[in-house]
């Protein structure tokens, strides 16, 4: 005797995906802020001040100091 049996409709798991991409978000984030604050001289603020931001170097001024408190050169 066969006896058909049903099986619950399995759900898409989405929520691994959506930690993936948000993670992967979060250290694309990081990088950038990270870039940002140690490694840029003017380049990510060029579109909006012009030549003005690789003298003054906004973005360098203004993580001087938390570059120093983490031992990091910026000279």
């Amino acid at each position: 005797m066969f006896v058909a049996t049903r099986s619950a409709p399995r759900e898409i798991d989405t929520i691994k995906a959506r930690d993936a991409i948000i993670a992967g978000l979060l250290v694309v984030g990081a990088l950038f802020l990270l870039y940002a604050m140690f490694l840029d001289q003017g380049g990510l603020l060029a579109p909006f001040f012009g030549s003005e931001a690789f003298t003054n170097n906004y973005l360098h001024e203004f993580a001087h100091d938390a570059r120093h408190l983490l031992a990091l050169p910026c000279h």
